[in-house]
């Protein structure tokens, strides 16, 4: 089998045939004259024929004119390879995919985006929304490379990593009898409302608090919509508190106890497997931003 052809020689051998000098091909590549002249030489076994004709200044033979074309596409092939490699490397490419369960996805999620993008504007991402149980299948079965989520049972393929402490209460207008009261409401209390559900109910429906989380009255999946209706006074709801709406909504979050309903949301990944340098860019990125909406909304950090 023939020896490979090193790099460093056909960017001497370009340059000594485009500048005619020996010399200059030795500068161009910080090497001295005597070690352009061997790697000529070595060339030239390689080829089987001379490239250079004797006696004349880095004059290239008919062999060297004909080779010159196809060194020049080899080692732009080399070079756009390479800085492909290296940029996938060092994280500036790479396709970057994660899910995120409903609640976050409004308010938290475009800001991750934004901030990554800024660092990163020439990775492509995708981003879904999905409910907790989907986004730790998707991250399972390798669909998206990072998922943020509520806790669900462990699998021993997907490492979790805990964020938040989040807990949950009832969103109603300003002028809602449950929004005077101090203090927290019990999930009692909900019976005699029109409950608008959403994604949050499949959550809550596993910890028995009562037939207007079980079976309430409308069900509407889109948060902008569901906050809508409840400021139409179409009727109220109930959300995690990462999920709280801003005060100028002018809707009031009341938080529900008796009994208190509390999930663990963090960042998931595949166990044992190393991300690519953009995603664990993500990954990294989503840790700190989750932890820092985490603050601002008043869930808890755990």
């Amino acid at each position: 089998m023939p020896s490979p052809l090193k790099i460093q020689h056909l960017r001497q051998f370009l340059l000594a045939a485009e500048h005619g000098s020996f010399r200059l091909a030795a500068a161009g590549t910080h090497r001295s004259q005597a070690a352009v002249s061997a790697a000529m030489q070595d060339l030239e076994q390689q080829l089987g024929a001379p490239l250079f004709e004797a006696g004349k200044r880095a004059q290239l033979t008919p062999l060297g004119q004909a080779v010159a074309p196809l060194f020049r596409e080899l080692l732009s092939t080399h070079d756009r390879v390479l800085d492909a490699a290296r940029q996938l490397g060092m994280g500036n490419k790479g396709p970057v995919s994660l899910a995120v369960m409903p609640s976050l996805a409004d308010e938290w999620l475009p800001r991750l985006l934004e901030r990554y993008a800024r660092k990163h504007p020439d990775i492509r991402i995708r981003a879904v929304d999905e409910s907790s149980q989907d986004v730790h299948r998707l991250v399972l079965n390798g669909e998206v490379q990072v998922g943020v989520a509520g806790q669900v049972p462990r699998t021993a393929e997907v490492a979790f990593t805990p964020v938040a402490r989040d807990a949950f209460g009832l969103v109603c207008r300003k002028s809602h009898p449950l929004a005077r009261r101090r203090g927290p409401v019990p999930w009692a209390a909900l019976e005699l409302e029109r409950m608008i559900g959403n994604a949050t109910f499949d959550t809550l429906k596993n910890h028995q608090l009562g037939s207007a989380i079980e079976d309430p009255a409308i069900v509407v999946s889109n948060r902008a919509s569901l906050l809508a209706s409840v400021v139409s006074g179409l009727g109220v709801t109930v959300l995690p508190v990462l999920a709280r709406p801003a005060t100028a909504t002018g809707l009031v979050f009341v938080p529900l106890a008796e009994p208190m309903v509390e999930r663990i949301v963090g960042v998931l990944t595949r166990k044992e497997e190393t991300l690519l340098p953009s995603v664990a860019a993500m990954h990294t990125l989503a840790l700190q931003s989750l932890a820092q909406f985490t603050r601002r909304k008043g869930a808890i950090l755990v």
